[in-house]
């Protein structure tokens, strides 16, 4: 079973710290920075993804679908500062939301609670 936590966020800032929690906690993270290359990561090595909404070339919600095709199951989620109501509307069909930086335990309570060490 994968153990892998993918965070797609074009903040190096936010990535990093994000990263670090979640890798003080035991989980491996997979960082990516931008939308395209968020979507060439291998669905079959990641145990479940935290996307931002917006990644600069592109947003969340392309990146949770594509990775939705190749892994139907894969428990995705947002942690992001996008407030728009349609940007929530999209990321929720995917997963919860998480807001930054305020639900950063939340967000990282999340993947624990989805990743077996």
């Amino acid at each position: 079973m994968p153990t892998s936590v993918l965070i797609a966020d074009d903040s190096a800032v936010v990535r990093a710290a994000l990263a670090r929690r979640l890798r003080a906690a035991g989980h491996v993270v997979v960082e990516q920075d931008c939308a395209r290359t968020a979507k060439t990561v291998d669905t079959t090595a990641i145990a479940c993804a935290l996307l931002d909404f917006d990644l600069g070339d592109g947003d969340g919600a392309e990146v949770a679908e594509h990775l939705r095709r190749s892994a139907p199951s894969l428990p995705i989620a947002f942690f992001t500062s996008t407030s728009t109501p349609e940007a929530q509307a999209r990321a929720k069909a995917f997963g919860p939301v998480f807001v930054k930086p305020d639900d950063l335990e939340a967000a990282v309570a999340w993947v624990a609670a989805r990743v077996q060490l």
